[in-house]
């Protein structure tokens, strides 16, 4: 479509002025260097009928946002997440003792071994390895499976018509309001038991350091209203959860993929990791920094396979102009991540798994480093990717260290050729 139409395209749906755009530098110009005015999201009608607008990704730009994103740095930002090493290192040599046990359940691993990592630095829940309290894994996930419906574009009627949202939800063919109003209740229920299980374990004095523990403390400095505290509270550690969980087990089974469809590759990251950690120990963080192919390894897994194809909308607060060309109020603007890392400029040969093109060679500086767009541009930047990044590299070296990743097997006991098939959802 970029090729067709442009590093930048204008369409008008329904009325409504949306902006793609389609290149690493139109959407720096337009949504870093004009965040002031490109910093907020789109209403939505769907958003507002579950409360969805109270969780901080899909806030509107302003006080309220601001509050929540500092509170989000402050245990996932860049100068905190070293302190959360030893919870990650320890999530990875579960999923490394899980896989030995059952290899052929590697995705119900990952997404267990990422969700201890959120439980336990978003609530300060520690998870047991029985399953006695899993009850708080399934409450979350179930949030989860509730919010992911909503990231398709168009998935609800009210999207296109939101004067539906005003109208009694008895009315023939409304049902979905009256599902809605069903899930709202169970996502408000889920965030409450969490947040309070959370906040009782502060009352009597046993709430581990976590995101939860931060923002009670921090209140307790301030004159914030009890009310304040417990929204935040309750809406910014599920935002912690769900986002980070889904999008880095998105990650991790792409890798996995990789690494099946590509044994060279795999090959030269095990044998990097040989001669840097040796056989006799596990990968820890002060090896990563003497992997560098591991860390390409993890950058051309980023770039290959886009978790957010088309980023999360932007909207325009008042009107602008961009190269001689009007954007009115209210124009959405949407970023072509899956165009940005697959543009032949940047990335030659941008379909093919190639680690090597991070890596400098005879005198060439190595490709564009995919976290400058995947993570989102502007004041609406995702605040966990250092947090992500390093759960991601340990994960990956720890995994490779240990285990050959190989495609299944079919009757006959020959391997089955895997195939990159991503799917048409917002995370993919």
């Amino acid at each position: 479509m970029s090729k067709t139409y442009g590093d930048v395209m204008y369409l008008n749906v329904m009325g409504q002025p949306v902006v793609i755009v389609n290149t690493l530098r139109h959407a720096t110009e337009l949504l870093d260097k004009k965040a002031a005015n490109l910093s907020s999201r789109p209403e939505s009608a769907m958003f507002q009928l579950l409360g969805l607008n109270k969780y901080m990704v899909f806030m509107p730009y302003g006080r309220s946002l601001r509050e929540h994103r500092r509170a989000f740095r402050g245990t996932y930002g860049p100068d905190a997440i070293v302190q959360w090493q030893p919870v990650q290192l320890k999530t990875a040599r579960t999923l490394l003792r899980r896989l030995l046990a059952s290899p052929k359940d590697f995705l119900s691993h990952l997404n267990l071994a990422i969700a201890e990592t959120s439980m336990r630095v978003s609530y300060g829940i520690e998870l047991k390895d029985d399953g006695s309290d899993r009850e708080y894994y399934e409450m979350v996930e179930r949030v989860r499976r509730i919010a992911e419906p909503l990231l398709h574009p168009g998935a609800y009627i009210m999207q296109a018509f939101p004067f539906l949202l005003h109208l009694p939800s008895w009315l023939p063919g409304l049902h979905i309001k009256r599902n809605a109003m069903e899930q709202r209740r169970d996502i408000d229920a889920i965030t409450d038991k969490l947040y309070t299980v959370a906040a009782t374990a502060d009352e009597n004095g046993s709430l581990r350091d976590s995101m939860v523990a931060r923002i009670l403390a921090a209140a307790d400095t301030k004159d914030v209203h009890a009310a304040e505290v417990r929204e935040m509270g309750r809406t910014l550690t599920a935002v912690a959860y769900v986002a980070g969980s889904d999008t880095t087990h998105a990650i991790m089974e792409a890798f996995f993929l990789a690494m099946a469809m590509h044994p060279d590759k795999q090959r030269k990251a095990q044998q990097e990791l040989d001669a840097a950690v040796g056989p006799d120990r596990l990968p820890t963080f002060s090896d990563v920094g003497s992997l560098p192919y591991l860390k390409a390894v993890v950058k051309e897994t980023l770039r290959w396979h886009i978790i957010l194809p088309a980023g999360l909308p932007h909207v325009a607060l008042a009107d602008d102009e961009y190269e001689g060309y009007c954007i009115p109020a209210g124009t959405v603007v949407n970023q072509n991540i899956w165009a940005m890392s697959k543009d032949e400029r940047e990335y030659p040969d941008p379909h093919a798994f190639v680690p090597e093109r991070f890596l400098p060679s005879e005198g060439n500086p190595p490709a564009r480093d995919p976290a400058e767009y995947v993570f989102g541009f502007g004041r609406r930047i995702c605040p966990g990717r250092h947090f992500a990044e390093a759960s991601l590299s340990i994960y990956c070296a720890s995994v490779l260290h240990v285990f050959d990743v190989l495609p299944p097997s079919d009757e006959r006991g020959r391997p089955v050729k895997m195939q990159y098939r991503p799917t048409d959802d917002m995370v993919s």
